[in-house]
């Protein structure tokens, strides 16, 4: 009798083990996707914060004198604009170089990029133009 390791237990080991691998590859990036959502949600909590308090210290918002045409943006974007009742109203160009806070790393770009941040004159409210995809959904703002 032949005493090792059946070519069968080989395969049952290789195939046990490619599916603890995988499992823990779809957890893994779950996991990032869903701390990369929670950093953005953050980010944009900070940026609305930030604006919040320069506009009661300087009674201004910290724009650039650029309106966004609300009717040159993305489907999506408007629908988003249209939940929050911000659909008609104008939206500027948040200045980041009027916001101390260096943990904001996005948001400084320029309008062809949509690297950059709009917010609501009449609402405050805060929106990201680029957007965070996260379960095939686009989010623009918390």
């Amino acid at each position: 009798m032949k005493k090792g390791v059946t070519l069968s237990i080989v395969l049952v080991a290789i195939v046990i083990m490619l599916i603890l691998i995988t499992s823990a590859t779809v957890v893994g990036t779950t996991a990032i996707a869903t701390a990369n959502f929670e950093e953005f949600k953050g980010t944009v909590s900070r940026l609305s914060n930030n604006v919040n308090e320069y506009y009661v210290k300087n009674k201004e918002l910290p724009v650039k004198n650029e309106v966004v045409a609300t009717n040159s943006l993305s489907t999506s974007f408007q629908a988003e604009l249209e939940k929050k009742g911000d659909l008609n109203k104008k939206l500027y160009i948040v200045d980041m170089s009027k916001i101390n806070d260096a943990t904001i790393t996005i948001g400084r770009g320029v309008s062809s990029s949509e690297d950059i941040f709009l917010v609501s004159e009449e609402t405050q409210n805060i929106y990201y133009l680029k957007g965070h995809e996260y379960k095939k959904v686009r989010y623009y703002g918390v």
